[in-house]
């Protein structure tokens, strides 16, 4: 089960245009300034709205980051958004620390609003940690959600090797 897409699924431009203006925006390389939101629309043929709607899609996704509310860059494909990084240090830490049991709900929610990401956003501020197999997003307990594994990295390499940690 993938998180959940975001809002952008839900509008009326959802058809094509986020994947047109993520192809042209894929041609740019990595850290560079993408056109503006009225260059894409000019080469697209749409609206600057749509295109705009659409930009904030592929910056939920975490492929792409708004700076200074005027630049655009493509986000490197393992690269954190500025915007989730104190989110991400603070989840991994209380991994670390063992402050969730494993195989539990994250508490996703509260934690971006301690750190300031926005509920939409939650699928960009977790894509690193899912990746990194800390996290995961599946149907629990609770509901869907991003659960810890049922084991961390830790204990499972552990488990291999044969240790008890001491």
């Amino acid at each position: 089960m993938a998180p959940p897409a975001g809002p952008f699924e839900s509008t009326p431009v959802a058809g094509g245009l986020l994947e047109r203006v993520r192809a042209v925006v894929s041609r740019y390389p990595y850290g560079v300034v993408l056109p503006t939101g009225s260059e894409l629309a000019r080469e697209l043929g749409v609206s600057v709205n749509r295109v705009r709607i659409a930009l904030g899609a592929l910056e939920a996704a975490g492929e792409t980051v708004l700076r200074d509310r005027v630049r655009r860059f493509r986000l490197y494909p393992h690269e954190l958004h500025p915007m989730d990084t104190a989110f991400d240090r603070a989840v991994r830490e209380d991994i670390a620390q063992q402050v969730y049991a494993p195989g539990t709900a994250l508490p996703a929610g509260l934690l971006g609003r301690r750190h300031g990401v926005a509920p939409q956003h939650l699928g960009r501020a977790c894509r690193r940690l899912i990746a990194d197999r800390l996290v995961t997003y599946r149907d629990g307990p609770a509901g869907p959600g991003y659960y810890l594994p049922d084991s961390t990295p830790a204990a499972s390499a552990q488990q291999r090797r044969g240790t008890d940690g001491d």
